[in-house]
């Protein structure tokens, strides 16, 4: 069992690993991780395993290859490429399915704002947006930022009924509610 202390610790220690592998294309030394946040390398490691990171020769890799493939269409976990646009800072362009119509959804954006959106009227569906709370571990936290792109709220109806902690965003109010989940993120005291 881990406490919430280590909890917050991981879900920090991820996120800086996060940004400092530019979300995964270049690995770190653990050592380099762990000065970086101001704590042990043991520590580091144990919370990065907590979180479900693998540790590599040393080296912090982000395999996206591990995660579920339990989620509908054929690009699944597109939406976590708002957290890594802000993370990285680069530009991104996500194309997706929408889940419920068959469509294809493409999106372009940067940290500050989104390029385009076709169709104009996709959405972002996410899960548990009223508290933003990341210290409840990699479940959460994958919750809050895998969830799936749809032609429209109309095509996004069926999951709403499906997940009654979600909601229906426009993709430009996705992306303000990832810059405001990182600055609540970036804003804890360090533990």
């Amino acid at each position: 069992m881990t406490t919430r202390t280590d909890r917050t610790a991981a879900v920090r220690i991820a996120w800086a690993a996060t940004k400092l592998t530019r979300a995964g294309r270049h690995p770190i030394a653990i050592g380099r991780l762990a000065a970086t946040v101001g704590m042990d390398p043991a520590e580091a490691h144990r919370l990065m395993d907590l979180m479900g990171f693998v540790i590599r020769d040393g080296l912090v890799v982000m395999d996206r290859g591990s995660r579920p493939a339990d989620r509908p269409g054929s690009d699944r976990y597109r939406v976590d490429l708002f957290l890594l646009a802000v993370a990285t800072g680069e530009p991104v362009h996500a194309d997706a399915v929408c889940p419920a119509t068959g469509a294809r959804v493409r999106v372009h954006f940067t940290r500050e704002r989104v390029l385009s959106v076709d169709p104009p009227h996709a959405v972002v569906a996410a899960s548990r947006l009223s508290g933003i709370d990341l210290a409840l571990g990699q479940d959460y936290v994958e919750a809050l930022v895998c969830t799936g792109f749809f032609a429209s709220k109309e095509a996004a109806s069926g999951w709403l009924l499906e997940n009654i902690d979600g909601r229906v965003l426009s993709v430009p109010d996705y992306l303000a509610h990832t810059r405001r989940m990182v600055a609540a993120l970036e804003a804890w005291p360090t533990i």
